[in-house]
C-alpha cells in the first residue's frame, strides 16, 4: 500500500497537515504514517533528564493517539513520537528507507540568512516529493496548477516536466478537478522600460514556438489546449497570480537543489514563490 509520511504540527491544536494528508490518503487509497517530533535540551540533568524525557514522550503518545483517533477515524494510519532535534535528517533517512509517496507538512515559510527552516531543508534535500500545506487556502474546490519550463532543452528538466505533469494529473484525477498548465517565459523589465521589448511580443513568440510541444503534451496527458497558459514575467509573481486566477489549490513545481552559500542567497523558483502562494505546493526533484 502507498505510504504518506506526515509531519504533525507541533501544536496539537493545529491539524492542518494531518487533515490534508488524510484527504489525500482517501483519494489515493494510501496509508498514513504520522510523526510527532519533540526535542528539549536536558543536558546536565543526569538521570532526572532521562526520566523527564520518558515522561514527556509518554504524554505525547497519549495526545497523539487521541488526536489521530479523532482526525483519521476512518483511515488507516500508524504513528511515532520521535525525540529529535534535526527533523529534516530524520525525514530524509525515513524517505530513503521506506520511499513514501510523499511527505506532507504544514508550511512555515520564514527564512533568514542564518536560519533555514525545516520547510526549506525538506524542499532542497528530501528524496521524496514534499507537499507544503497552506494554513489558509484561497479555494474550496481547487484545480491543480502545473508549472513547467516548456522551452528548456536540458534532458533533466524535460524529464522533470513530465514528472510534474504526471503528478498533477494524478492529483486532478483523484480529486476530480482539472489540470491547468503554466509557463513563464523570460521577460526583461529593463528592456521593457527602455522600450526595447514588449511583454505581449514575448508571449506571442513563445506561444508560436511552443505550439507543437503544447499540442503533444495536451494529447499525451489529456489536458485541454485552453488549459495551457503562457504569461511572461517573474515566476515568483506570475505563478501565485495564475494560481489565484485559475482557481488552483495545489501548485506542482520542480525544484533543483543548490548547495553552499548560493543556496541561501539565491534560492530557486520553488522557494521564491512559496512565500506568496496561499495554496498547497508539491515540490518535485529531477
Amino acid at each position: 500500500m502507498t505510504n504518506i509520511l506526515v509531519i504533525a504540527d507541533s501544536d496539537f491544536a493545529q491539524t492542518t497537515a494531518i487533515k490534508q494528508a488524510d484527504k489525500l490518503a482517501k483519494a489515493y487509497d494510501a496509508k498514513l504514517h504520522v510523526v510527532y517530533f519533540y526535542h528539549e535540551d536536558l543536558r546536565g540533568l543526569g538521570s532526572k533528564g532521562e526520566a523527564f524525557r520518558t515522561s514527556i514522550l509518554e504524554r505525547l503518545e497519549e495526545k497523539a493517539n487521541d488526536q489521530l483517533a479523532e482526525v483519521c477515524a476512518d483511515n488507516s494510519y500508524t504513528y511515532d513520537v520521535v525525540w529529535a532535534k534535526d527533523i529534516p535528517k530524520w525525514v530524509n533517512q525515513y524517505a530513503e528507507l521506506y520511499q513514501p509517496f510523499m511527505v506532507v507538512k504544514t508550511g512555515h515559510r520564514s527564512e533568514t540568512m542564518f536560519y533555514t527552516s525545516t520547510d526549506w531543508h525538506l524542499i532542497r534535500e528530501c528524496p521524496a516529493p514534499v507537499l507544503i500545506v497552506a494554513e489558509d487556502k484561497w479555494k474550496h474546490n481547487p484545480d491543480v496548477l502545473a508549472s513547467l519550463d516548456l522551452q528548456t532543452l536540458i534532458p533533466e528538466k524535460l524529464a522533470l516536466n513530465h514528472k510534474i505533469l504526471t503528478a498533477a494529473c494524478e492529483f486532478a484525477k483523484n480529486l476530480n478537478v482539472q489540470v491547468q498548465v503554466c509557463y513563464v517565459p523570460i521577460f526583461s523589465t529593463i528592456l521593457r522600460d527602455l522600450g526595447m521589448q514588449k511583454k505581449s511580443d514575448v508571449e506571442d513568440s513563445a506561444a508560436l514556438a511552443l505550439t507543437p510541444i503544447i499540442n503533444e503534451l495536451s494529447a499525451q496527458y489529456n489536458i485541454p489546449l485552453e488549459n495551457f497558459h503562457i504569461h511572461a514575467g517573474k515566476p515568483e509573481l506570475v505563478i501565485p497570480s495564475m494560481a489565484a486566477k485559475h482557481n488552483a489549490g495545489i501548485v506542482v513545481i520542480g525544484t533543483v537543489g543548490r548547495v553552499g552559500i548560493g543556496q541561501k542567497l539565491i534560492g530557486n523558483t520553488a522557494e521564491n514563490i512559496l512565500g506568496l502562494l496561499k495554496t498547497d505546493v508539491l515540490t518535485l526533484k529531477p
